[in-house]
């Protein structure tokens, strides 16, 4: 097979925004979605335009930015964004510096992985954690790089929260579900005034593709779902055996939750195959059980390395027993609802020219 930089190891010759492309992995006796899904830099294109840009993305909770003026960054896809706390709420904007101080953007930084990079707001490079507003003063590289001179003139973004968590659409007028959410959390449990109490918040990178690592590390026996809500709910068992219900809201949340506590885990790609989790606990005395969660939430992450591996090797020398066969089996059933969700998003996506540019205010 020709190589090609931009579809990941191989060129395999498909049209990954066609239906057929998802046919075997959408139906009853689901199959994996193909190499390309979790290897593919055009893949991570699409998701983008279909995902990252469309559906509602959490990036963190209110407890990180308890006073006016502090500001959470939180790159969504290739797009640096923010919300910042002020008088009136919550406010999400675009950085200043979308690509850092680069004219252009450099090809190490066009490879679909986050780069360690001194202009932290740039939508290709990495994130760092919540910024105080005693950090923001005026001539600061934070003020310049994140707000500018203007703030007030910075292109938006649309806020919302649940529960304790804070989500941001890049969109012009998207859905919110409150509704949907509410079921979510009366069949999930995880949120409650039972659990009053956050602990510090943690950051855990995989070296697995994020919608392998969501599958993973919810896990379990399907028990309840919203396919259009973008949320399901699992049945499964700790590592020690205690019960859990285990939650996805599509694309990046993940929680885990027993009658105690509530583990928040906030997924971001960081490159094609690693995914960053913001990890954080909720409960009465959460500080005492976050170790165990880390270690929960490890031993979960793990599986979903050994399954990027496999997949993201499948059909070529790297698995030379693998050419030519069918799929594997889905056996997950976390994730055949994953892969359902996905490519029903890139189904409805707009590929093509639309009258309403994306990412400007609708006219009148």
């Amino acid at each position: 097979m020709e190589h090609r930089p931009d579809l990941g190891y191989f060129d395999e010759g498909q049209d990954l925004a066609a239906p057929a492309f998802y046919m075997e992995a959408t139906t009853g006796d689901a199959r994996t979605l193909p190499p390309a899904a979790v290897r593919s830099l055009a893949f991570t294109r699409l998701e983008d335009e279909a995902v990252w840009t469309r559906d509602w993305v959490c990036v963190g909770a209110h407890e990180a930015i308890p006073n006016v003026g502090d500001l959470l960054p939180f790159t969504v896809g290739t797009h640096g964004v923010h919300v910042q706390r002020t008088a009136t709420g919550l406010a999400a904007r675009f950085n200043k510096a979308q690509h850092g101080g680069c004219r252009a953007v450099p090809l190490q930084c066009q490879t679909g992985a986050k780069t360690k990079c001194s202009f932290t707001s740039c939508g290709y490079s990495r994130d760092r954690a919540a910024i105080p507003a005693s950090e923001l003063g005026d001539g600061t590289p934070e003020m310049h790089q994140y707000l500018g001179l203007r703030p007030e003139r910075l292109l938006t973004a649309q806020a919302r929260s649940w529960g304790p968590l804070i989500f941001v659409n890049l969109d012009i007028a998207p859905n919110w579900t409150e509704a949907g959410l509410q079921r979510l959390n009366r069949e999930s449990g995880a949120f409650g005034n039972h659990k009053p109490n956050r602990s510090d918040e943690i950051w855990l990178e995989f070296k697995a593709n994020w919608k392998l690592t969501a599958a993973a590390l919810a896990a379990g026996r399907l028990a309840a779902s919203d396919p259009e809500g973008g949320w399901t709910v699992s049945d499964a068992e700790t590592r020690d055996g205690r019960p859990l219900r285990a939650a996805v809201l599509f694309p990046n949340l993940v929680l885990l939750s027993d009658e105690r506590d509530t583990a928040v885990v906030i997924l971001q790609p960081t490159a094609i195959g690693r995914t960053l989790c913001r990890v954080s606990v909720y409960g009465a005395e959460p500080a005492a059980t976050l170790e165990r969660w880390r270690a929960e939430i490890e031993a979960r992450a793990a599986e979903a390395e050994a399954e990027h591996l496999a997949l993201s090797r499948f059909g070529t020398t790297h698995r030379p027993e693998t050419i030519g066969q069918p799929l594997p089996r889905q056996t997950s059933d976390v994730a055949a609802w994953l892969q359902a969700v996905l490519a029903a998003r890139v189904a409805r996506a707009p590929l093509g020219p639309v009258e309403q540019p994306l990412y400007q205010n609708p006219k009148g």
